[in-house]
């Protein structure tokens, strides 16, 4: 049967073909290390949650009250990103026993030893500080919120680890004892994020 020269479909010439599988292989291996990067962002974040909660139990570790506590009341106050991992898994450390509560308004912090601050109205952060300032009642800001003066720890993240920086003002007026190896931690910032 014969066929008409314009319904015959011609091959594509061996450089246009060569050139399509070449940009192909080219494309799949620029994505792959993006696909590589996201996956460890992925990772990253999962840890994160844990990571937050050993940090701050690790700086609890730390302090030494002015009246001996057998259990450290940990209140967190706002919405915190990382609270799920530290209600989770309640630690102890050095005898005391650490039990984490969610009050319901910031007028009870009076009730705790540490105050875990997540995202707050600045209004309401400054309401709180207020009410703690100058008490043995330890305050540490979550990563990514805002460190006011009062707060004596503050979180920081970079992709490689957890830091803090410490108000030594605010320990100061506490009345809390903070272990040197802690301010020495704090010292270390680590790589630039």
């Amino acid at each position: 049967m014969p066929s008409s020269s314009r319904h015959r479909q011609r091959p594509a010439p061996p450089v246009l073909l060569a050139a399509v599988l070449l940009a192909s292989l080219l494309a799949c291996a620029a994505l792959a290390p993006c696909a590589a990067w996201a996956q460890s962002g992925a990772a990253v974040d999962a840890r994160r949650p844990a990571e937050v909660a050993q940090v701050l139990f690790g700086i609890i570790s730390y302090v030494r009250w002015p009246v001996a506590r057998q259990e450290v009341r940990v209140c967190m106050l706002g919405a915190p990103r990382y609270g799920a991992a530290i209600v989770d898994k309640p630690a102890s450390s050095l005898g005391q026993r650490i039990r984490v509560k969610i009050p319901a308004v910031a007028s009870t912090a009076g009730e705790c030893d540490v105050v875990y601050m997540g995202s707050l109205p600045e209004g309401e952060r400054e309401h709180l500080l207020a009410q703690i300032i100058g008490k043995p009642i330890l305050s540490v800001a979550e990563p990514g919120t805002s460190c006011t003066v009062g707060t004596m720890f503050c979180l920081r993240l970079n992709e490689a680890q957890i830091g803090f920086d410490v108000n030594l003002d605010a320990i100061a007026r506490s009345g809390l004892r903070v272990h040197p190896n802690a301010l020495q931690i704090a010292r270390r910032k680590g790589p630039p994020p």
